[in-house]
């Protein structure tokens, strides 16, 4: 197993970890896999060490003049920090596999498990700080979308205000015109009642015209049939009259006619 050297601003901070180097009783593997791991366990740990000194650079900046940040990738950290967890703990089972073919295989183990606690340490302590910036992130995320709504709340309340304040005129000045109206209609309430006890009486002398009416309409209906009656009685009189005269005026010629005025046989 291989540990990556550690700069020297990292080891001031870190005590040295104990590494596979310092386990006398421990067994390096094969020279081609032993350069196989180190480049595996190089590449997996190269994000770490990456985001390690972006912090340190942040922290050691002047709080006066912050550098902008730039955006980091939490998802690829904590999968940068899970892959060196399984290279380490792949590392120590190789480890302690190697361990039983010595003779202190309990010291051996021991310091295998030392060396795979202190790799754990580190990734644990670099996991809880990528938590706390990706929550730190988060916070200053909301509070920055908090901090644009309020500002554009605050630069929208001018025109809130007016747009309230002419809803407020329009409903003033609608209740003054609802007021008008009805103070208008209440003093035109004796008018319309004049109106429609006028409107009453004209209807009343119209329904009293109109019986008038037909009344005189009936009697002039039987004054017709009476005349009607009396005109045929008048001309079925007048006929019979005329008939006697007839009558009587033939007799008068029978009468004057008389013998003489019979036919004679020859003619004269």
């Amino acid at each position: 197993m291989i540990v990556k050297s550690r700069p020297a601003a990292d080891q001031a901070t870190h005590p040295a970890m104990p590494t596979i180097a310092n386990v006398p009783e421990f067994t390096l593997f094969r020279r081609g896999a032993l350069a196989a791991a180190a480049v595996a366990a190089c590449a997996a740990l190269m994000p770490l060490r990456a985001a390690q000194a972006q912090v340190q650079a942040q922290a050691s900046a002047p709080a006066a003049t912050p550098a902008p940040a730039a955006v980091r990738d939490f998802a690829a950290e904590r999968k940068a920090i899970g892959d060196s967890r399984a290279w380490t703990n792949y590392r120590f089972a190789a480890a302690e596999r190697e361990c039983y073919s010595k003779f202190f295989v309990t010291r051996c183990i021991d310091n295998a498990k030392e060396i795979q606690r202190e790799e754990l340490q580190v990734l644990r302590k670099r996991e809880l700080e990528v938590g706390e910036a990706e929550r730190a992130h988060r916070a200053a995320e909301r509070d920055r979308e908090q901090a644009l709504r309020r500002a554009e709340f605050e630069a929208s309340q001018p025109q809130r205000a007016a747009s309230e304040q002419s809803s407020r005129e329009a409903y003033e000045k609608k209740q003054q015109e609802l007021q008008l109206r009805d103070a208008q209609r209440q003093a035109e309430a004796p008018q319309r009642a004049a109106n429609a006890q006028a409107y009453e009486q004209k209807q009343s002398d119209f329904d009293a015209r109109m019986r008038e009416a037909q009344h005189k309409g009936a009697q002039q209906a039987r004054q017709r049939e009476e005349n009607v009656k009396a005109y045929e009685a008048k001309q079925r009189d007048l006929e019979q009259r005329q008939k006697a005269l007839e009558e009587r005026r033939a007799k008068a010629r029978e009468q004057q006619q008389g013998p003489a005025s019979a036919p004679r046989p020859f003619g004269f």
